[in-house]
C-alpha cells in the first residue's frame, strides 16, 4: 500500500469515526431534550392522521391529509409497530441522523474529511433544526432525501477512480437511479425541496470545472458534457424520480390527493398573496433564522468566500444548491419559519468550509517549515482569531438558546386551562365519540376520534377555502358529535358564522379558561346507538338505545352512553339512575347523574329534541366475573318518585338493558 493510499484510508477512519461520536452526541441530546417541547399544531394534526389511519380510514377519500403518501404511510407504520407518540419523537431523531450523514458525505467530497464531520455536527447541533429534529414533521425527512438525492448524484458524476464499482459508467448508474429514489422519496414526503429536480440535471449537463492536466487551477470554463450518454442519465435518473410518484398516484385516489396536497396549497398561496405583503413575513423570518443560528450563518458566509478562494471542485454545485434553496424561499408563500430548514445542508457544508479552513491553517503553522517568519505568525494569528471567533460565537448562542429551551419545557402539557377542557370531555364523552374542534392539540389530547374530513383544521385549509361554511356544517350534522371546540382563532377567523350555527344546535357551553367555549349536546342528533332499545316514559321521554364497551373488568370504569328524545317541553330536571344488579337483584354498583355533570338538565330541553348523553360506571374491583344487568329509569331530585315506564317489565319503572359481561 502506497503512502497516499494509507493517508486516504487514515482519513476515512477518522471521518467515519468523528460521525460516529457526532452521532452519539445528537442521539443523547436529543433523548435529554425528546419530549420537552410544546405539542405544536402541526404535531396534533400528523397524531389525530395515526388514529384516524389505525382505525380503518383510507387515506385522502376518508382522512383528510395534505402530505403526499409517503410520510403518512412511513409514520402509520411505525405507529403499528409502537404506537405511542415518542415513537413517532424516536422516528423523526432517526430521520435527522439520516439527512446528516448525506450532509456529511456531500462535505466530505468538497471540503475533505474534516469539513464532512463539522458539517454533520453543525446540522445536527443547529438549534434552527434541533426542535424540528424530534418533533413529529415531515420537513427535514424531506429534506434529508434530497441531499441524498443529490449526494448520489454527485458520486455519479465524479466519482472515485480508485474503486473497481466506479471503473464502468453502465455500473455508476445505479447511483443515478438510487438518486432519482430519493428525490422521488422527498417529493412524496412533502413537497419542500423540488428545486433538486433542476440542479441534479445541471450536475449532469454542465461541467464548470477546470482540466487540473492543462489549465490553472484559478481558470474557470464551462463545457457541456458530450450529448449522447447525458441523455441517456437524464432519461434514466427522470424514470427513476417518475415512476414511484406514479406508483403511489395509483395506489390512492387522484383526485382526493390532487386536491389535498396541491390543490389547496395553490389555493392558499393565491389567497395569502392577497392578504399579506410579500416582504414583511420573510424578513421577519429571515431574521429569526439568524437569530436562531447566528454562528451557522456566519460560518457558511466565510465558507462561500473561503471556497471561492480555494476554488474547491464542486463550488458552482454548491452555489446553484443554495442559491435555488434562497429562491425556493422567495415563492413559498406562505412563507414558515419551517420552510428555511432547506437551507440548512448547504450552510453546514459551507459552514465545514470554514472550519477546516482554519483548522489546516494553524495546523500549516507548524508543518510548513518553507514559510517565512512573517508569514508563519500571520498564519498564526488569522487561524486562532478565527477559532476565538468561532468558540466567542457558540459561547454567546448556547446560553440563550438553552434558556429558551428550558422556558419551553417548563410550559404545562397540556396546558392548565385546557387540563379543565379535557377533564369535561372525558366525563362526558366516551373514548370513541368524535369532538370537532380546531384546537389540534387538544383533540389529541382528549383522546377522542375527529371526523376523518376534519383531521386537519388549518388556517391554511380554511384560507383557501379548501373547507366552506357549508361543507362544516355537512360534517357536524354527518357525524353528530356531542362536543365542538372552536376555540383558536382559525374558526372564529375564517369561519365565524359557524360558531352562530353551533349555538342553535347544541344545548349548552363550558366555559374555561379566559374566554374559550366548548360546546355540548346536538339537540337534533340522529339517533343510532350501538343497541337500539325503544320506551317511553310517561309520554315525556322517549329512549331510543345504548351503547356499552364490550370485555368489562372488576375495577373498570365503563361508559354507558344512552341516547334520550323529549317528546314535549320538559318542566322538571329529572335525574337519570344507572344501577349495576346481580340476578339475585342486589345493587352492586351505581351512577346516578343529570346528563353533561347537570349542565344540560332536562329542562332546557326543547320538544322534539334527541340528547345523547355518557355517564360513567365504576365497577367494583372485587366485583366476580359473570353477567349482570343495568337498570336505568329517571326520578325527580327533590321527591325521589320515579317517571313511570310504559309496558315496565320490573316493576319499578325500570329498564333492564345489558347485560354486562364481566371478565
Amino acid at each position: 500500500m502506497t503512502v497516499g493510499n494509507t493517508r486516504k484510508t487514515h482519513h476515512s477512519v477518522y471521518f467515519w469515526l468523528g460521525l460516529l461520536l457526532v452521532a452519539i452526541a445528537a442521539i443523547a441530546w436529543r433523548a435529554w431534550w425528546l419530549n420537552s417541547f410544546p405539542l405544536s399544531s402541526d404535531e396534533g394534526i400528523h397524531l389525530i392522521w395515526l388514529r384516524l389511519l389505525s382505525a380503518g380510514y383510507e387515506p385522502y377519500t376518508e382522512v383528510y391529509i395534505t402530505y403526499p403518501p409517503l410520510y403518512p404511510l412511513a409514520i402509520e407504520l411505525i405507529w403499528q409497530i409502537w404506537p405511542v407518540e415518542v415513537a413517532q419523537r424516536w422516528f423523526s431523531v432517526a430521520y435527522a441522523l439520516f439527512g446528516a450523514l448525506g450532509v456529511g458525505l456531500i462535505g466530505r467530497k468538497f471540503a475533505g474529511p474534516l469539513g464532512g464531520v463539522v458539517a454533520v455536527a453543525l446540522t445536527l447541533f443547529s438549534p434552527i433544526l434541533f426542535e424540528p429534529s424530534r418533533a413529529i414533521l415531515g420537513e427535514f425527512p424531506s429534506v434529508g432525501w434530497s441531499v441524498w438525492a443529490i449526494w448520489l448524484a454527485w458520486l455519479y458524476r465524479d466519482p472515485p477512480q480508485s474503486h473497481p464499482f466506479f471503473s464502468k459508467q453502465s455500473g455508476r448508474r445505479v447511483l443515478l437511479i438510487l438518486s432519482g429514489l430519493c428525490l422521488a422519496a422527498s417529493l412524496l414526503t412533502k413537497f419542500l425541496s423540488p428545486f433538486v429536480a433542476v440542479l441534479i440535471p445541471l450536475m449532469l449537463i454542465l461541467n464548470i470545472e477546470p482540466d487540473e492536466q492543462t489549465e490553472p487551477k484559478s481558470a474557470s470554463l464551462l463545457r457541456f458534457i458530450p450529448p449522447r450518454p447525458v441523455l441517456i442519465d437524464l432519461l434514466l435518473w427522470g424514470l427513476a424520480v417518475l415512476v414511484p410518484i406514479i406508483i403511489s398516484m395509483i395506489a390512492v385516489d387522484v383526485g382526493s390527493l390532487f386536491g389535498q396536497v396541491i390543490d389547496q396549497r395553490l389555493k392558499a398561496r393565491t389567497a395569502y398573496s392577497e392578504d399579506y405583503e410579500y416582504w414583511p413575513p420573510r424578513y421577519k423570518a429571515i431574521v429569526t433564522f439568524i437569530q436562531e443560528d447566528t454562528a451557522l450563518v456566519i460560518l457558511a458566509v466565510l465558507g462561500i468566500a473561503v471556497a471561492w478562494r480555494r476554488r474547491l471542485t464542486g463550488l458552482w454545485i454548491m452555489v446553484i444548491w443554495l442559491g435555488l434553496a434562497v429562491l425556493m424561499l422567495g415563492v413559498h408563500t406562505p412563507i414558515r419559519y419551517k420552510h428555511f430548514l432547506i437551507l440548512i445542508p448547504p450552510f453546514a457544508i459551507f459552514g465545514g468550509v470554514t472550519v477546516d479552513a482554519l483548522i489546516s491553517s494553524l495546523a500549516g503553522h507548524f508543518s510548513d517549515k518553507n514559510r517565512t517568519t512573517g508569514q508563519q505568525n500571520w498564519s498564526k494569528i488569522s487561524a486562532v482569531a478565527g477559532l476565538v471567533l468561532l468558540i466567542g460565537l457558540y459561547v454567546w448562542q448556547i446560553p440563550s438558546t438553552l434558556n429558551r429551551w428550558e422556558a419551553l419545557a417548563a410550559e404545562p402539557q397540556p396546558p392548565a386551562d385546557e387540563v379543565e377542557a379535557l377533564d369535561f370531555i372525558s366525563k362526558v364523552t366516551a373514548p370513541n365519540d368524535c369532538l370537532i374542534s380546531d384546537d389540534m392539540q387538544l383533540l389529541y389530547w382528549s383522546g377522542r376520534m375527529a371526523p376523518p374530513e376534519l383531521a386537519e383544521v388549518s388556517s391554511n385549509r380554511l384560507n383557501s377555502g379548501a373547507l366552506t361554511l357549508e361543507e362544516l356544517m355537512a360534517i357536524s350534522d354527518r357525524y353528530d358529535c356531542q362536543l365542538v371546540a372552536p376555540i383558536t382563532n382559525r374558526i372564529r377567523k375564517f369561519l365565524p358564522d359557524y360558531i352562530e350555527w353551533v349555538k342553535s344546535k347544541y344545548l349548552g357551553q363550558f366555559h374555561y379558561g379566559e374566554n374559550n367555549l366548548l360546546y355540548f349536546a346536538k339537540v337534533d342528533t340522529d339517533p343510532n346507538p350501538a343497541t337500539p332499545l325503544w320506551a317511553d316514559f310517561d309520554g315525556q321521554l322517549i329512549f331510543h338505545g345504548y351503547t356499552l364497551p364490550a370485555g368489562a373488568k372488576p375495577g373498570d370504569s365503563m361508559p354507558l352512553t344512552l341516547v334520550w328524545q323529549a317528546q314535549t317541553a320538559l318542566e322538571t330536571d329529572y335525574a337519570i339512575f344507572v344501577q349495576l344488579r346481580d340476578s339475585a337483584n342486589n345493587t352492586l354498583a351505581s351512577a346516578d347523574h343529570q346528563p353533561y355533570l347537570g349542565l344540560a338538565p332536562t329542562s332546557t330541553w326543547p320538544a322534539g329534541a334527541v340528547i345523547q348523553e355518557v355517564t360513567w360506571l365504576k365497577l367494583p374491583p372485587d366485583l366476580s366475573p359473570g353477567q349482570y344487568n343495568l337498570y336505568v329509569g329517571l326520578y325527580r331530585p327533590n321527591t325521589l318518585e320515579r317517571l313511570p315506564l310504559q309496558h315496565d317489565s320490573s316493576g319499578e319503572n325500570a329498564l333492564i338493558i345489558g347485560p354486562v359481561i364481566v371478565e
